[in-house]
């Protein structure tokens, strides 16, 4: 029986066709495997035959502090409440309220005019008494004045000199003038009021510290010393923190609250914290050494928590770590891990121990990398996908 053409046609198409296919297979089957497409055993070592893509991380050297969270009031380094030292009439007042004022300006002055006359009067008798007391004392080396004369004339000088101190003074007190550079603050005083000895003019502050005061338990005295970081911002918004160092710690424990009185110095150059604002206040003490590394790096499976670190020859080796304290998007470990091992800390579920992982990074290139996660919000998030 002839068979149709285009049966015939079909049919040597489809023998062509199936042929190839056969000889690919065939030739996939007798090369040499390339390294790079090794199962999990092979020299690749990769999931399906491919390298894992991961990031590397230096591990950091680090320390396990006490941390403590409290609230702290701010005041000025320097603060004074200006008052009179004598009473009269204002005649000027330089005072204006948050202005620069600098040592020695004139802030108010009080009539004066009394206090310049006996000033002019001393200052008229004592070049007098002076030269009389000299005379006298002459005289009475060749015995042309008693002893008695030249005593008297001596205590007149000496009794006048005191008068011209006096004087001086007198009119120094009918100006207050300011005893350090700072801000003034407010006042009520015009020019014409009538001021007593002891009463309120201004006050003024040094605001470029601010001394944060706070207490701590009694049970955390060791965990705060001398020079120690602290962090501070307003307690009632969102604000930035200020950095600080403790520079005061009180010698005894109230007996009262059981708490130590802690005072931490913060610059202030720019203004931008107040004497007496309230500060969330934070500080954590040095500890015990330990191993810092991202949070994402840490993987968990039935055994507890480990990491993928580089092995001397390139490849990835487990590391079981304890974790000890949580900050943001870094973990304090202790385990087999050590400053400067090179970390898996992105991809590391992908890793699996004898997979060889990228060289070694640099410093620079691990923080940035360490930044990038936290920046994403990825680092937050400790316990990666593990076995």
């Amino acid at each position: 029986m002839k068979l149709p053409g285009s049966l015939v046609a079909g049919a040597l198409a489809g023998l062509v066709i199936g042929a190839g296919a056969t000889a690919v297979v065939l030739t996939m089957r007798g090369g040499a495997p390339d390294a790079s497409m090794a199962g999990p055993g092979g020299p690749g070592g990769g999931r399906g035959g491919f390298m894992p893509a991961v990031s590397m991380v230096a591990a950091e050297e680090a320390s396990v502090g006490r941390t403590l969270d409290v609230i702290g009031e701010g005041r000025a380094l320097k603060s004074v409440a200006l008052t009179s030292e004598a009473t009269g009439n204002v005649v000027e007042v330089n005072i204006a309220p948050g202005a620069k004022v600098s040592e020695g300006d004139v802030l108010l002055r009080l009539d004066e005019r009394q206090q310049r006359i006996a000033l002019e009067r001393a200052r008229a008798q004592y070049p007098i008494a002076k030269e009389n007391a000299e005379r006298y004392a002459d005289l009475k080396e060749t015995e042309a004045a008693s002893a008695l004369e030249a005593e008297a004339a001596y205590n007149e000088y000496k009794t006048i000199e005191a008068d011209l101190r006096a004087a001086q003074y007198a009119l120094q007190q009918r100006a207050i003038r300011a005893p350090f550079d700072g801000v003034i603050g407010l006042t009520e005083i015009e020019a014409g009021d009538y001021l007593r000895a002891g009463d309120q003019v201004t006050t003024l502050d040094d605001t470029s510290s601010i001394v944060v005061e706070f207490a701590i338990p009694q049970e955390a005295a060791r965990a705060v010393e001398i020079g120690q970081k602290v962090t501070a911002g307003l307690a009632s918004s969102g604000g930035g923190t200020h950095e600080g160092r403790v520079t005061a710690i009180d010698s005894r424990v109230n007996p009262e609250t059981r708490t130590l009185k802690i005072e931490a110095t913060f610059d202030n150059e720019d203004g931008a914290m107040l004497p007496g604002a309230v500060f969330a206040v934070s500080t954590t003490s040095k500890g015990e050494p330990a191993v810092s590394v991202p949070g994402l790096a840490i993987q968990w499976d039935r055994n507890g928590p480990y990491v993928w670190k580089r092995g001397e020859d390139g490849r990835a080796e487990r590391a079981d770590v304890s974790i000890i304290q949580r900050t943001d998007n870094i973990v304090l470990v202790r385990g087999a891990v050590e400053p400067g091992d090179m970390i898996v800390w992105e991809g590391s579920d992908r890793v699996r121990a004898g997979f060889p992982l990228p060289g070694d990074a640099s410093q620079e290139d691990a923080r940035e990398g360490a930044a990038a996660v936290g920046a994403s919000g990825t680092g937050a998030a400790a316990g990666g996908g593990g076995d």
